[in-house]
């Protein structure tokens, strides 16, 4: 190769270089030692969002379909397990894929709970905004959970927005969650322990669950759920939207929620501002179920953020009106119901993380649950960030990952 030749490659390399270091430049929560865990992480999400917007501008359908979240699951898959296809045969669990009340389910039996009558049960949502993932995505993390508690594990493949929106999905979480309770002893399976959990959307739709099923319930988990569209300028939207924001930032979280609620994207920039709420709606005790009294200063890192003031001149009242039944129902927004409503709630293990846009309003739950005499334990955990506890194992593996894990592995032995 020529001298000329020879620099051109070096420059072009160090271009490569430079380009790809920048790129991979993403925020990453104070206390996370696995830095370039973090940036790979983000890193694959984010290009794996940005070719499917690329290929929807060349024509290709794109946004939400089946290859869309083919693509997204299994890039997911890889990232936690190490492999596409995820994990093979465990000769210790038997796993079996089957329908409980026409709902598609995933089974896990732990073989050291083989020749018990009554067995404990979790039944489990799964995250991905209601739009995306499935139980593929959550099997390396399932697994873990029958297999260490130990337990039987019932994760559910709802429907999914924006096929199927609000209030679908939810019906489908709530007739396999049925099924297990009326089915219990031909499932051999104890109706006295039975525990429910999500995490992101399947927070949400593990308290909504709980609002509907309450004494059938010995346990709910709502890990770091996503409860109201209310106020998407809590400190957590604003301190937190930019780190890791290919896992969730408030873009992103809004789509969500408007896949889910049937909402045009075209009031997106009005709900990011919190313009879609009348200034009688901030003014409601519907607001003051979110409002900055429900706070945990201590878990806000910049200051200004713990004493704010929050405004109440402004808002579009005929967007307001026109959203209002969706956006107070407290199915489609648990953090709306009434104090009286959370009355005989389950004993509740809350789980939420310091760098996540949602981490507010799991504080808030765990408040307000609290006050209304619900047994609530809260796992805050400062340097965590969203979907966290993917990543207890594997080749991206965060020590803050492995400890969430661990300790509601340890929660559900003590209560379940």
């Amino acid at each position: 190769m020529s001298k000329i030749g020879s620099a051109l490659v070096a420059v072009l390399t160090a271009i490569a270089a430079v380009t790809l270091t920048h790129y991979m430049d993403t925020q990453v929560p104070e206390g996370v030692p696995e830095v370039w865990n973090a940036r790979i992480l983000d890193a694959a999400l984010r290009t794996n969002g940005k070719l499917i917007l690329s290929l929807h501008d060349l024509g290709v359908p794109g946004g939400i379909t089946w290859w869309t979240r083919a693509m997204v699951s299994t890039v997911l898959k890889t990232l936690i397990t190490g492999s596409p296809f995820g994990k093979g045969n465990d000769p210790e669990l038997k796993i079996t894929d089957t329908e409980y009340a026409g709902v598609p389910v995933r089974v896990y039996e732990p073989q050291s709970l083989s020749g018990e009558g009554r067995r404990p049960v979790m039944v489990y949502y799964h995250g991905g905004g209601w739009s995306w993932l499935d139980v593929d995505v959550y099997d390396a993390s399932t697994r873990e959970l029958a297999m260490k508690v130990p337990m039987v594990l019932v994760s559910v493949g709802y429907r999914q927005s924006p096929e199927h929106a609000h209030p679908i999905p939810l019906e489908d979480c709530l007739r396999v969650t049925e099924y297990v309770i009326k089915h219990a002893d031909d499932l051999q399976l104890d109706p006295k322990r039975v525990s429910i959990a999500g995490d992101s959307a399947g927070g949400h739709l593990t308290a909504a669950v709980a609002l509907q099923l309450r004494e059938k319930i010995k346990i709910q988990v709502p890990i770091y759920p996503c409860l109201q569209l209310l106020d998407l300028q809590t400190p957590s939207y604003i301190e937190n939207r930019n780190f890791i924001p290919g896992m969730l930032n408030d873009v992103s979280m809004l789509s969500y929620w408007m896949n889910y609620g049937n909402i045009s994207y075209q009031w997106m920039p009005d709900f990011l501002a919190n313009n879609h709420t009348s200034p009688e709606l901030k003014r409601s005790k519907y607001a003051s179920r979110i409002s900055p009294k429900w706070y945990m200063p201590e878990h806000i890192r910049t200051e200004s953020l713990r004493r704010m003031d929050k405004r109440q001149d402004f808002g579009d009242s005929e967007l307001s009106q026109k959203y209002e039944s969706v956006l107070l129902d407290p199915l489609f927004a648990p953090l709306m119901a009434d104090d009286k409503e959370y009355v005989g709630l389950p004993l509740t293990y809350v789980l939420t993380a310091g760098y996540d846009v949602l981490r507010d309003d799991g504080l808030i739950y765990a408040q307000r649950l609290k006050k209304a005499g619900v047994n609530v334990h809260l796992a805050h955990y400062q340097e965590g960030f969203h979907g966290m506890i993917f990543f207890f194992d594997g080749p991206i593996a965060f020590d803050v990952g492995k400890r969430a894990m661990q300790d509601l592995v340890s929660f559900l032995q003590e209560n379940l």
